[in-house]
């Protein structure tokens, strides 16, 4: 879990209403800030995909004409 010492940034998102609506729901029901649930989200995204994005493990055994960003996208599109 990060543990937050010093100052934090605002982000702004765009959500669809509905997303919202349940999301500050689901939040609420577990005592959470839509913050707190946000950073709590945010965090799991990373734990869950941090290792798992290969592009860069593959660069080297093939030559491609594609940039390492587009090759990503590329994977992550494929997903």
């Amino acid at each position: 879990m990060v543990t937050y010492i010093m100052g934090s940034t605002g982000i702004y998102l765009r959500v669809d209403e509905e997303l919202l609506r349940k999301f500050t729901e689901v939040a609420r029901a577990l005592g959470m800030s839509r913050s707190e649930a946000i950073r709590k989200a945010m965090e799991m995204f990373i734990a869950v995909n941090e290792g798992n994005l290969m592009t860069p493990k593959m660069r080297g055994l093939v030559k491609s004409k594609l940039t390492l960003k587009e090759l990503e996208e590329a994977y992550l599109v494929s997903r």
